[in-house]
């Protein structure tokens, strides 16, 4: 991602949706406000009328995804020359790019990452955010709101303003202090990774399974993974084409359950286990998963560590975090995005791994060769 200053087009993003009785969440509002040289005759949209409390409120626009035509934002996500300014944009920019149809969002800027390279916490939430670096107090008052009701209230409307139009002001902070640390190259590199649009795909009806917590026992069984696998995928596909939750189709443990020790007959199920109008299909992926052998593929495994070996790469982990956090301190770093604990375990056990993430970029650049002597 390239530097930006206070003259570059920029769009501030925020979404409100409600995720309670489908697979993809419901947008009910998407707040906008523009900053530099954006022209906001761009997004020609219906916006819901409020009085602002503030002169930065103004600068809101506050878009009604029920009614407006999704194609201005997405021709704006995929312009590179518009930065994008968002906090913790990952679910944000998933909701967006399903409502635009957009491919690939680029030049996307989030704030909360920011923050990371700037002595603050990467899991900053935005009202302490904009409080550091704005001097703002934003209140939480309508946290437990249906966006997609109609009218929306006059406060319901304020409040969900004031997540979009101190953002340009926090971002031009965080650049200042992250030029003062000597840190914003880093930072804008992280930035970069937001563009794989794999970000913000749907979840792999194939890889279901994978998203399940399963008894050890099961991978070296291979009827046992053919039926989780089976089943996990329809269930997928079924959530997905009737916009569902997974539970409501078929809960996990009955699924891995079925799995295990298959039922003959709807009766065997628990009751209300499987709604009428999913055992047909339910019952049908279990013949299917008879019908045909099937072989324990390697990569369908699981990893088969010696228990010993890994328990001492889990206490090498340790020490690897703890000079990962020695180090990040003076260059004003939050350790924690250099990676998870899982993540540097598997840096230990395979440590000249290429794609590993302390091999590469601003992690390697920023830890040297200091973890090889600990590994």
């Amino acid at each position: 991602m390239n530097r930006f200053d206070a003259a570059t087009p920029c769009l501030a993003l925020d979404t409100e949706f409600v995720w309670t009785k489908t697979y993809y969440a419901r947008l009910g509002l998407v707040q906008v406000a523009p900053s530099g040289g954006f022209d906001r005759a761009r997004l020609p949209v219906l916006a819901m009328p409020f009085r602002p409390r503030a002169d930065a409120e103004a600068r809101a626009i506050l878009v009604d995804p029920l009614r407006s035509d999704p194609a201005p934002f997405r021709a704006a996500l995929e312009d590179p020359a518009t930065v994008k300014l968002l906090h913790d944009a990952h679910q944000d920019v998933q909701h967006l790019c399903r409502w635009t149809g957009a491919a690939r969002p680029r030049s996307l800027f989030d704030t909360r990452l920011a923050a990371g390279f700037c002595g603050l916490p990467s899991t900053l939430s935005l009202a302490r955010l904009v409080e550091e670096t704005c001097g703002v107090s934003l209140p939480k008052t309508e946290t437990r709101t249906d966006w997609c009701r109609r009218p929306l209230t006059p406060e319901q409307l304020e409040y969900a303003a004031q997540d979009v139009v101190y953002l340009a002001d926090a971002a031009q902070e965080l650049l200042r202090r992250a030029d003062a640390f000597g840190t914003t190259a880093w930072m804008l590199e992280e930035m970069d990774a937001l563009e794989d649009p794999s970000r913000y795909a749907p979840p792999s009806a194939a890889d279901a399974w994978r998203r399940l917590r399963l008894p050890p026992f099961v991978h070296r069984d291979p009827a046992a993974l053919r039926r989780v696998r089976a089943l996990a995928e329809w269930r997928e596909r079924t959530a997905q084409a009737r916009d569902l939750p997974r539970k409501w189709i078929v809960p996990d443990d009955v699924l891995v359950e079925s799995a295990l020790r298959p039922p003959a007959t709807p009766q065997a199920l628990p009751r209300r286990a499987v709604p009428p109008s999913f055992q047909a299909g339910f019952f049908e992926t279990l013949r299917a998963c008879e019908a045909e052998p099937f072989a324990l593929e390697a990569q369908d495994a699981a990893p088969r560590r010696d228990p010993a070996a890994y328990r001492e790469a889990k206490d090498r982990a340790t020490a690897v975090l703890a000079e990962i956090a020695r180090r990040a301190e003076p260059l004003h770093v939050d350790p924690a995005l250099f990676g998870s604990r899982a993540e540097v375990t598997d840096y230990v056990l395979s440590p000249d791994d290429p794609a590993a993430p302390l091999n590469r970029g601003w992690r390697r650049e920023a830890l040297g060769g200091a973890l090889r002597a600990l590994v």
